[in-house]
């Protein structure tokens, strides 16, 4: 089967690298032919050498600039007039991309207006099944310059699945919104956020030491986080006021950010004013190949939500990364969340409160430097994530 992806975002994000890339590679290995159309953050200064590329039997495509602009460090938003402009020349070039390359179904990658408007006109010009991926809930949890674009993303968000043949989603919230919006049940497939295979295991120890000496680490205890530095979609204010917890009773812990994103200032603004600054280390961007390396750093790594529906609607690759290299992970009860984490990947804390992750970080804060039943147990629990299984669940979406 020719399979036909289309994203709004390039493999520089986390939902294309994480989910999307890995998952086309599985179909791929088991016979079929898939293609990711996608939007990059700096497409005009894409060389055209690059703008087709081929990624472990997957062709990628660039059709167009994203509706942000620049490279994942410095991102830059569009003002309005802008982002119309650039919003209607990529939706006809993902419809140009599709309609080219002829496939036999169209999934759209998130239910965003760019690629839901060239998926629905591409198969209806076609006469193939349009299928959605809905992975979070965007209208919920974006950041959006102004009313009319959330409202732009929440239509899209509740019409394009009653629209199409079939809707995969990556958790039981979405399941949910996907059925309360009148989707039959058995148009709905549940495929959460996985891990390739060979991510899973124990980093190269010298990579892991290396970078311990490269950040001055010592022999410090060390949580991670890593992700998106957004207090939109990761409540990671929560995480800080948990850390200057965990710092009034474990003086000598640290705490890893690895990422970057629109709220760093302002989180390491407040990182300051906590009194955690040489023990709250901001590391920036991190290469995809080394975040293995960054969790391997850890005791545990720290995934801070509240109960609210942007939570509810994630299915957090972090999650599955850290349980990967043997990381326990320590998390609130919201969502998905204590069935990915299963009885032993971690520990389940109550969502909104300093205190208890602050707590369920020091339990392990405090243990031995290299817990190998801990390490065994989270590895043993992200194999249940693995894309080889999931791709097979991905396929009943097309029967």
């Amino acid at each position: 089967m020719r399979l036909l992806f289309l994203s709004t975002s390039s493999l520089e994000d986390p939902s294309p690298r994480g989910r999307w890339l890995p998952l086309a590679r599985e179909l791929a290995a088991l016979g079929h032919q898939p293609e990711l159309v996608m939007l990059h953050p700096t497409y005009g200064r894409l060389p055209a050498g690059q703008r087709r590329q081929e990624r472990g039997g997957v062709v990628v495509y660039y059709a167009g600039q994203m509706h942000v602009y620049g490279p994942v460090t410095q991102r830059r938003y569009y003002g309005s007039a802008a982002l119309l402009r650039v919003t209607l020349l990529a939706t006809w070039r993902l419809l140009l991309a599709a309609l080219r390359a002829h496939p036999d179904a169209i999934h759209v990658c998130k239910p965003q207006p760019m690629n839901g408007m060239a998926g629905m006109l591409a198969a209806r010009r076609l006469g193939v099944p349009l299928y959605v991926d809905c992975d979070d809930y965007e209208a919920g949890g974006n950041r959006f310059g102004s009313p009319w674009q959330r409202a732009l993303v929440r239509y899209w968000e509740d019409m394009l699945p009653r629209r199409a043949a079939a809707v995969t989603v990556n958790t039981r919230f979405l399941q949910s919104r996907c059925a309360e919006l009148g989707v039959a049940p058995e148009r709905i497939v549940y495929v959460p956020n996985g891990i390739a295979a060979a991510r899973i295991g124990t980093p190269p120890p010298r990579q892991v030491a290396g970078l311990r000496a490269a950040l001055g680490l010592g022999d410090a205890p060390v949580a991670v986080y890593a992700g998106t530095l957004s207090e939109t979609s990761h409540n990671l204010g929560l995480l800080l006021d948990a850390f200057a917890l965990v710092h009034a009773q474990l003086p000598g812990a640290k705490l890893l950010l690895v990422g970057t994103g629109p709220d760093h200032n302002a989180l390491a603004a407040r990182a300051h004013d906590l009194g955690l600054e040489g023990h709250a280390l901001f590391v920036g961007h991190a290469d995809y190949a080394m975040v293995p390396a960054y969790f391997a750093l850890a005791r545990c790594s720290a995934d801070p939500v509240a109960d609210d529906a942007v939570a509810r609607g994630r299915s957090p690759l972090k999650i599955v990364e850290s349980l990967a290299a043997g990381v326990p992970v320590v998390t609130g009860d919201v969502g998905d969340r204590a069935e990915m984490l299963g009885a032993r990947g971690g520990t389940i804390v109550a969502p909104g409160s300093a205190r208890a992750l602050a707590d369920g970080m020091l339990a392990y804060l405090r243990g031995a430097a290299a817990d190998s039943n801990a390490a065994g147990f989270a590895r043993e629990q992200a194999a249940h994530f693995r894309w080889g299984r999931l791709a097979r669940e991905w396929l009943e979406a097309y029967r």
